[in-house]
């Protein structure tokens, strides 16, 4: 449909979302992190997890609480990562987590973390999705 008038949209930077922590699981602070289909936070790796949202800004132990009993914020943006084997080829393709820090660029079964950003001297840069 075309706008007949202005729109007033909510805006946020994007960059942290907030999610209720899954009961019984632990979150590491820096870890690749996911969302149930009940939008809870899992880590990258669980089975339960449907989609990958970013990186924990911090540690979270859940294991012996409710889900929603801490909310989660995972960031997205570019950061550095494990990924051996990556070439400059290879920039721009998608990239896969196993594990909440283990990462690849073959899919299989794998959820998509993002993207291979760059390449340097540090080494392999992710773009969160």
């Amino acid at each position: 449909m075309t706008a007949t008038a202005d729109i007033r949209r909510k805006w946020r930077p994007g960059d942290k979302y907030g999610y209720p922590v899954l009961a019984g699981v632990r979150i590491f602070g820096g870890a690749m992190v996911g969302v149930t289909a009940a939008l809870a936070m899992v880590p990258a790796g669980h089975a339960s997890a449907v989609a990958l949202i970013g990186f924990a800004e911090e540690s979270i132990d859940n294991r012996s609480g409710a889900t929603g009993d801490w909310v989660g914020q995972a960031r997205k943006g570019v950061t550095l990562i494990p990924l051996s084997g990556a070439t400059p080829a290879d920039i721009g393709k998608p990239v896969y987590a196993s594990a909440d820090d283990t990462f690849t660029l073959t899919a299989g079964a794998l959820l998509q973390a993002g993207t291979l950003h760059a390449i340097d001297a540090d080494g392999v840069w992710l773009k969160t999705l």
